[in-house]
Order: structure tokens, then sequence, then C-alpha cells
């Protein structure tokens, strides 16, 4: 092989690629969605838009945390952090839109821990129905 096509084999092996659908609450799909995938570390934005069918696909993206956005007038934008591509991974980013102001956005944290706040207040507010341990 040649010293280019092996650089252009190393490079496609380290890459990831990320995929997915647009659609509305009713699960309408949405094309012309504008969909950018940001590498947070680097600042290296990717763009494309959502097809017929409101697909999308980002290939050959460098490994490393993302973020992506997605747009469409009359719409709130969606934002989903938290994305670490690994070498060869694909994951499937299915984003569901909301109608609002342009300005109004949804951000969804791919990793986030749940929380138990039930708890937290019942016992914070002394919550006669919260059962308390014997002493």
């Amino acid at each position: 092989m040649s010293l280019p096509v092996l650089v252009l084999l190393l490079i496609l092996q380290s890459t990831a690629q990320i995929s997915g659908t647009v659609k509305d609450q009713s699960g309408a799909v949405l094309p012309g969605a504008g969909v950018t995938a940001t590498n947070t570390d680097t600042g290296i934005a990717r763009a494309t838009v959502s097809d017929e069918t409101g697909s999308f696909f980002l290939p050959n993206l460098a490994t490393g945390p993302y973020k992506i956005e997605v747009e469409l007038p009359g719409f709130r934008t969606y934002i989903q952090t938290g994305i670490v591509l690994q070498v060869n991974s694909s994951p499937v980013i299915n984003a569901v839109l909301t109608v609002g102001q342009i300005t109004e956005q949804i951000e969804v944290e791919a990793n986030a821990a749940l929380v138990e706040t039930q708890h937290w207040r019942r016992e914070r507010h002394g919550d006669p129905a919260y059962p308390r341990s014997a002493a």
C-alpha cells in the first residue's frame, strides 16, 4: 500500500459516527432540521441536515466528548451533552423537538445521574408520612 492510502486507513480506523432521527412530539419526522455535532474539547463542529425521513448521519468524527444541537424554525432547540465517542462507536441520537420559540432550548445530559428528590423533600419538610428508621 502507498503511504497516503495507509494514512487514510489509520484516520478512518480512529473515528466514530453519529446518526439518528429528528421527530416532533407526535412522532412525525422532521426533514430539514439542522444537526450540529461539536467536539467539546476542541470546539470543532460538523453539521448536516435531516433528510426527508428525518434521518441524519455524521460520519468520520474524531473521538472525544460531543454536544449535539438540533434546530428547526418554529421548534425549541434540542441539545444533548455528555456524548463520548470512542473508536468505531456509532451512537444513535433520536431528537424530539417541541414547538416553541427559536430562543428556547431543551437540554439533555447523556450521562446524567438520577436523583431521588421525593426522599429529600419529605424528610426536609417534616412530612409525617415519611418513613423513619428506628433509632
